[in-house]
């Protein structure tokens, strides 16, 4: 989502340690959106170990998002 880009950027830029932001064009790989049951734009998927353990879907801002991964660390 062309909306969300400048926020995961962002929020990708301040990261420490083993976080990581990837981004997924789901018009190219649909195979992995109806794998993660990605059903709007924007989808967030928070994983840790490889495991998803939240999702959020529409904007969410740079704020929420940092929060969101240092509760999950």
């Amino acid at each position: 989502c062309k909306m969300m880009a400048p926020v995961l950027n962002s929020v990708a830029s301040e990261l420490t340690g083993d976080a990581a932001v990837g981004k997924i064009n789901i018009e190219q790989y649909q195979e992995m959106a109806a794998k993660y049951n990605v059903r709007s734009i924007p989808t967030l998927i928070l994983f840790k170990n490889g495991k998803e353990i939240n999702r959020f879907v529409g904007g969410k801002t740079k704020d929420f998002l940092v929060k969101q991964i240092n509760q999950n660390k």
